[in-house]
């Protein structure tokens, strides 16, 4: 029971936070679906959802629930890439809205952060990455935030970063939002 009313009550935050970003006032929307080349780059960072045990695990049922709650979340974003390490659980966890989109995954290595991020500022458009709780808010960082509190690795998957850049690839804005 307890599960049940949880699930609800992420659920409603999940479209309350939906909600919230559609009704920003004009002058500080951002135009999410453009694909010029004067607009802003979006790149929104998550880590994986919930998995199971084991070496290189698949996500939980839990982790599922939450990998298609994002896939919801930005089915309104057109987005142009999809990256994901080449672990089970963050491409199980990118894998509906790489569908939804039409995309196809793109592995990254997180072992070269610093490399990855000026590969993702070099990208023009809205790209997801999903990555593990030591390389999400590392990739924040090294996109130009500053510095993120540390994800807990044995409970906390539901953070959504929001990282805006402008035309010049100067952020503009890291918003952080849970889902």
């Amino acid at each position: 029971m307890k599960q049940i009313i949880t699930s609800i009550l992420i659920g409603l935050m999940s479209l309350m936070s939906i909600s919230i970003m559609a009704q920003a006032p004009e002058s500080t929307s951002v135009d999410l679906n453009h694909k010029g080349a004067t607009s802003n780059h979006v790149i929104f960072i998550v880590r994986h959802a919930e998995k199971s045990a084991g070496q290189n695990p698949s996500l939980s049922a839990q982790g599922q629930l939450r990998a298609l709650r994002l896939a919801t979340v930005l089915s309104a974003t057109s987005l142009q890439k999809v990256y994901t390490t080449d672990y089970n659980r963050t491409r199980e966890t990118a894998k509906q809205v790489a569908q939804d989109q039409h995309l196809e995954l793109s592995v990254y290595d997180p072992q070269n952060m610093a490399n990855f991020a000026q590969q993702l500022l070099a990208e023009q458009g809205n790209i997801l990455v999903v990555g593990h709780s030591n390389t999400s808010t590392d990739l924040v960082e090294k996109l130009g935030a500053k510095q993120q509190i540390p994800i807990d690795d044995a409970s906390e998957f539901d953070r959504l970063y929001i990282v805006t850049l402008n035309p010049n690839k100067q952020i503009v804005s890291t918003v952080l939002l849970r889902y």
